[in-house]
């Protein structure tokens, strides 16, 4: 008796919800556990921005680390480098934390791994260069409005994540985590 009841796999209540409402609404459940896994990796990617730009401001000004006076031009007298930086930084790491929860909690993804780490690469490159020359100038924008820097930064970076969001998920969804159809489905199509 006891050998039956540990080979049945008991579900949790998240499983049961998440298959439940999957099976009600399969892709708007998918768009909204894609956007709560976003805003979960998002939650780091500003903590690292924000820290970056500490860093590159601050602590390069003092001289403590020596890599820093190379990669931040002395006459950048606006801040513009460290801006760039500090967005590439933060952006990989929110990447990265979006790949690993969304390849098997948002999307159930079974295919290639190997394939999906490099469409997902390439899309985060293409993310990351756009990144780069839109955060900057959202950043002036948003930086020329009559409030602190300690408001405007996170929402300049809070906008450029959000329009990388408009393209990302299509791409996410059809080519990165992709998965395999079932032997039955596929002998059914046939």
């Amino acid at each position: 008796m006891s050998e039956e009841i540990s080979e049945v796999k008991k579900e949790s209540a998240w499983e049961r919800f998440d298959n439940k409402m999957g099976a009600k609404h399969p892709e708007l459940w998918k768009i909204l556990k894609w956007m709560a896994v976003g805003f979960i990796a998002n939650v780091p990617e500003l903590g690292v921005y924000m820290l970056c730009l500490h860093l590159f401001r601050n602590v390069a000004s003092l001289g403590v680390f020596g890599f820093m006076a190379k990669i931040v031009p002395e006459n950048d007298k606006y801040g513009l480098a460290t801006v760039i930086y500090a967005y590439m930084i933060s952006t990989v790491v929110g990447y990265v934390i979006a790949f690993i929860l969304n390849r098997k909690a948002t999307f159930h993804a079974d295919s290639n791994m190997a394939l999906s780490t490099f469409f997902y690469v390439l899309m985060v490159c293409l993310i990351i260069y756009t990144n780069g020359i839109i955060g900057p100038l959202i950043s002036s924008l948003v930086g020329r409005l009559p409030l602190p820097m300690s408001v405007t930064e996170p929402a300049s970076k809070f906008l450029c994540m959000m329009a990388a969001g408009l393209w990302s998920y299509p791409i996410n969804r059809f080519v990165v985590h992709r998965k395999k159809k079932e032997k039955a489905q596929v002998s059914a199509d046939a």
